[in-house]
């Protein structure tokens, strides 16, 4: 999800303020990086990754940041960012934002790794949309680090499959080469590549996984490229199907009060998704967010768990990641991987 980094300023436009604040996830910050975060020419409203949408703050009493620049914005949102990685294939630069959504991920995966490998007895699945090159340039931190696929499959109790999907062929022949030079106790299954939503990545998915795997479907889109009829059709398919979903509540409002409807009403499953938040709305967000709940449910979804991921400087809402479920274990593992910390100790949430 692109960030806004080839700015003429120079550097990432993302500032820190070196906590994650929330759940007792702390991260070390070096006071030159945070120094230079601070600084009053840095762009409190960045991305949360290199090809996500650009925030503004908005007055509103949820405090949505949908205030638009629809000019600037609508290319900022179609901009990616891909650099060259320390082994010398792509990477996607990304802003510090990214480590939170990237965290939790992880962790998650873990989890359910461990705690279901023996408890379900049947096959586990790792399927992720929109998957990336597997590297990740952090630019305010000069550093390198592995992205969500590489970071899934080397958990300590691998899933049994692993498959992953990309619609750009430079991720996908990046992610393919990293994949093959990670040792893994799993089967993990070639990249594909195409459009999450088409019929032949569906169907590619289908022959590779097994009907009766509990499945952990990772959806992190670059915009509102997630349609709700892939849901539909996976959730048709597998009874076990967990959905680990980014949700970008920003980006559907600003899009919708900006008149686009066209892609938001694919994502949303409503022809005319303007009607959910009403013209005058004053709780936009959350009117998206029991939405998309109530669709969910419709499939037969009842357990559901969200974090919101924020700016740090000035806790501006970028999106929610959020996760959906048939089954009450899945919410209670989101819910244990958002107190670890990023040394994978848990930590106390005392606030």
């Amino acid at each position: 999800m692109p960030c806004s980094a080839n700015s003429s300023r120079g550097g990432c436009e993302c500032q820190w303020e070196g906590t994650a604040e929330r759940r007792g996830l702390t991260l070390a910050i070096p006071p030159a990086v945070r120094r230079k975060l601070a600084s009053p020419m840095g762009d409190p409203y960045s991305l949360f990754d290199p090809d996500d949408y650009r925030r503004e703050p908005d007055p509103e009493p949820d405090g949505e940041a949908t205030t638009p620049e629809l000019a600037v914005l609508a290319k900022l949102d179609r901009d990616k960012t891909l650099v060259k990685g320390s082994d010398e294939r792509p990477a996607r630069q990304v802003c510090l934002h990214s480590l939170d959504k990237a965290h939790i991920a992880r962790y998650y995966a873990d989890i359910v790794g461990k705690g279901m490998k023996r408890a379900y007895g049947g096959p586990l699945a790792w399927v992720e949309l929109f998957a990336g090159p597997g590297m990740l340039k952090v630019k305010d931190l000069g550093t390198f680090m592995p992205g969500s696929p590489i970071e899934a499959v080397k958990i300590d109790s691998p899933f049994t499959h692993y498959v992953f999907a990309d619609a750009d062929p430079r991720c996908v022949k990046a992610l393919q080469a990293r994949l093959d030079e990670t040792k893994v106790d799993a089967t993990v299954h070639p990249v594909i590549e195409g459009d999450a939503n088409s019929a032949a990545v569906h169907d590619a998915i289908l022959e590779a996984i097994p009907r009766n795997a509990l499945l952990v479907l990772y959806a992190d889109p670059a915009a509102l490229d997630f349609k709700f009829s892939t849901i539909e059709f996976f959730a048709e398919r597998y009874e076990h199907l967990d959905l680990l979903i980014n949700l970008p509540v920003p980006g559907f409002v600003r899009a919708l009060r900006a008149g686009h409807e066209g892609k938001a009403s694919g994502v949303l499953n409503h022809p005319a998704p303007a009607e959910i938040i009403g013209p005058t709305s004053g709780k936009a967000g959350t009117s998206l967010r029991d939405w998309f709940e109530r669709q969910l449910r419709v499939l037969r979804y009842e357990h559901f768990e969200s974090e919101v991921i924020r700016q740090h400087e000035k806790r501006v809402p970028l999106y929610d990641l959020m996760i959906a479920s048939r089954s009450e274990k899945a919410t209670k593992f989101f819910r244990e991987a958002l107190l670890r910390g990023r040394d994978g100790q848990t930590r106390l949430n005392l606030f």
